[in-house]
This record gives structure tokens, C-alpha cells and sequence, in this order.
């Protein structure tokens, strides 16, 4: 079985920790090998040079290697302003693609890349990195069975203290985790979102932001998102008639508090981006098998959060809540 040949472009801290992975997936099964490494910045180019070793293809542009027939596909973790012209250069070629989120920045651009996975008969996935994590897994059983009752609502808190950032805003950086986790919990996505935001020390951009998402069940979710908060958080709870659930998404714990009191639900942490970047590479063999393959993460599902982060930004702009209208069209084909 011939490896296959995946490119990581971009080189930040994300990217590293993309890179360390993808080596570590190809030493522990060779069902892979890392092709290339690319950065623009000469500065990262050279620091994952220290990092990783001589030994790599490292380069400081990407265009070549999207007609280059040993590359099988590639990991983009470049910024959020760039995904869309990265994504759609490699899937005109055929080349199959995982971007990190969020998948772009505009929804047509997003369904467009949905487009040209289609027709380029190529694997879109999208960093939702969650639908791998285990406690998650471990919650969204809990709901189908029915623990906690009717499910009133749920509450994700996504928080943590940085830095002023001027050139991108709170509710597209950190909203789509507790977007796409909603719709793995519940299978379903809302009818309207009610946002409000500030920036208080970037007046330009957002730092802080309240979502409320409504579901036709008549389900509420509220997102607090925030880089204010001198608490690093990544919670979930979970409200229904039967009881609660609390989890924190970061050390994969899962607490039920039940009538009958407390318990701790067990669940052993998965190592999330090793689990999503396998995934990725076994939606490839199967798709170029000709074997049937279920993507867990595909293009649709990306494409459709970020509908919700463009409705929020326009419910804060507009002061308004907003409906939301997803396109309804046909999943990447099972090939």
C-alpha cells in the first residue's frame, strides 16, 4: 500500500501541532508520510526547521505543489482570511483537503469549496475537532438515551484570556466549536440566533460575544465566548427534565447530576487531532478504493457553521435576532 503523500501548510502554532501529529500518524502506521511543510514567513519556516529537522521539504510557497502528482491531499492551517483561496487551489486538482475552521470566512465561498469537492470527485473535511473527542461522544449518548429527559437547553462556555487581536475577532475564532458541537449533540440546527458583542479593548474587533440559538423543538443553546475571561474554558452543560450534565471538553470529564445524585460518566480521553487526521486519511483510501466512507466532518457541515457565524455577526451588527435559511443540498457522494 502506497503512503499517502499530505502537505501542511502553515507553520504557526496550530500548524505545529498539525505537523507533529501527521509525523507521529505516519511513523505509527506508514500508511503516511508528510510530503512539505509551508509557511510564507521565512521566520516559521525556520522554526519548524529547528523543530522537525533538516531532513523535510520545507517551502515557502504552496502553488507547485497543488499540480504535483506525488501530493495526495493537505492539512491547511493557514489564517482564516486565506482558506478559501488555499482549499480551492488543491481541490481543483483533485487534491483532497482538510481545512481548520472555520472552513472560510463568507457562506458562498464555504459552499463553493463544497462544490468543487464534488466535482473534483475530492475529500473536504473541516477541523472540527470535537466530533472526535470522546467525552462529546460520551454526552451526545447520554442525550439519544434519553437520561436527562426532555433537554431543555444547553449552555457552552468558550473562554480564555488573550492578548488585543487586530486582525480577527472573537465569534469567527471561537464559535465554531460550540456551533458544530450543538449540532452533534442534537442533530439538528437552529432556526434563529440572537448575538451581542463588544470590543473593549480593540473597538474594531469583537472580544466578547453572547449567542443565543433557537431550535425548533423549542431547545435553546447559549454560547458565551469570550477573550476577556481570565478562565480557560471549555464546557458544555447539558439541562433536561430528568437531571443535568456538565462536561469539560479540554480533560474529556462527564458529571450527570440525576435525582438520584451525582455520578461521574466514564470516558477515556481520545487524543482528538491524531483521531481527526485518521479520519481524514481514511476517508482518502476509501474515496480513491471506491469503497464506501462516511465523513464525519465533511465540507456541508463546515459550510453550515459558518452560516451561524455570519448570522450572529449580523444579528449583533443589526441588533436583531436572525433567521436562519440553510441550503439544502446533496452530501459529498459516498463513493
Amino acid at each position: 500500500m502506497n503512503p499517502l503523500r499530505i502537505s501542511v501548510i502553515g507553520g504557526g502554532y496550530w500548524g505545529k501541532k498539525v505537523i507533529r501529529e501527521t509525523l507521529e500518524v505516519g511513523r505509527t502506521t506508514g500508511s503516511s508520510r508528510l510530503h512539505s511543510i509551508v509557511d510564507n514567513f521565512p521566520e516559521s519556516l525556520a522554526q519548524c526547521r529547528q523543530e522537525f529537522g533538516p531532513g523535510l521539504d520545507y517551502r515557502t510557497d504552496y502553488h507547485a505543489l497543488a499540480t504535483d502528482p506525488s501530493v495526495t491531499g493537505v492539512h491547511i492551517c493557514t489564517p482564516n482570511s486565506t482558506h478559501f483561496e488555499v482549499a480551492s487551489a488543491f481541490l481543483r486538482q483533485g487534491k483532497h483537503v482538510l481545512v481548520e475552521k472555520p472552513l472560510t470566512l463568507r457562506t458562498e465561498e464555504a459552499y463553493e469549496l463544497v462544490r468543487l469537492a464534488n466535482e473534483n470527485k475530492a475529500v473536504l473535511c473541516v477541523g472540527h475537532i470535537h466530533r472526535f473527542n470522546n467525552g462529546v461522544r460520551e454526552l451526545r449518548r447520554v442525550l439519544a438515551e434519553g437520561v436527562l429527559g426532555e433537554v431543555y437547553y444547553l449552555r457552552l462556555r468558550w473562554t480564555a484570556l488573550m492578548n488585543p487581536q487586530l486582525q480577527r475577532e472573537v465569534i469567527t475564532d471561537l464559535a465554531p466549536h460550540p456551533f458544530d458541537i450543538c449540532n452533534y449533540l442534537l442533530e439538528a440546527w437552529p432556526d434563529r440566533i440572537a448575538c451581542k458583542g463588544r470590543g473593549y479593548r480593540t473597538k474594531q474587533n469583537e472580544e466578547v460575544a453572547f449567542i443565543t440559538a433557537d431550535y425548533k423543538s423549542g431547545l435553546l443553546a447559549h454560547v458565551e465566548i469570550s477573550w476577556l475571561d481570565r478562565d480557560k474554558r471549555r464546557e458544555v452543560t447539558a439541562l433536561g427534565s430528568k437531571g443535568m450534565a456538565r462536561l469539560d471538553c479540554v480533560d474529556q470529564k462527564l458529571e450527570l447530576e440525576l435525582s438520584s445524585g451525582r455520578q461521574q460518566i466514564p470516558v477515556s480521553p481520545s487524543n482528538t487531532l491524531g483521531t481527526e487526521i485518521r479520519h481524514f486519511y481514511d476517508c482518502i483510501r476509501n474515496n480513491q478504493n471506491a469503497t464506501p466512507y462516511s465523513n464525519h466532518s465533511d465540507g456541508i457541515l463546515g459550510a453550515r457553521v459558518v452560516s451561524l457565524l455570519e448570522a450572529s455577526r449580523e444579528s449583533m451588527f443589526q441588533d436583531r435576532t436572525v433567521p436562519i435559511q440553510l441550503p439544502i443540498i446533496p452530501a459529498i457522494p459516498v463513493r
